[in-house]
């Protein structure tokens, strides 16, 4: 039972208002803040999850985004699953100001506070990416 409402809260924070085949929207901005976690390996969640945006472009549900990869990293802990490195990262965008949060897998290019990254998101997939 407890699983099944953790994968609830799970997938609430990811689920998106929007149907149809996914258009690719990229952003500019700035790492405000870079904070190390530890993901579900099971999970496939290596592409990364959008949680929400301060003033508004994209949608979710930040608070259960954030309840959910608290408490499902604290079970997964507990249960004895798997992990990887992965990190959540708050990007300041360019073009308006807003903030967007993003937690992805851990990549081989480490960002860090004041990096330039692109906010790639497609669907629900979200990711911040090293400006060229």
């Amino acid at each position: 039972m407890l699983r099944h409402i953790l994968i609830v809260l799970l997938l609430t924070g990811c689920a998106s208002s929007k149907h149809g085949s996914p258009a690719e929207v990229i952003k500019l901005g700035v790492i405000e803040n870079a904070t190390p976690i530890e993901l579900d390996d099971s999970s496939g969640g290596g592409a990364g999850s959008v949680a929400g945006q301060v003033g508004g472009i994209y949608t979710g549900s930040m608070v259960g985004v954030i309840l959910g990869s608290v408490v499902g990293g604290t079970v997964a802990s507990q249960a004895g699953i798997g992990t990887k490195p992965g990190v959540e990262l708050w990007v300041k965008l360019d073009e308006d100001g807003s903030s967007v949060y993003v937690m992805q897998a851990a990549g081989k290019d480490l960002l860090k506070v004041g990096d330039h990254v692109r906010v790639v998101r497609r669907g629900n997939e979200v990711r911040a990416e090293a400006q060229p």
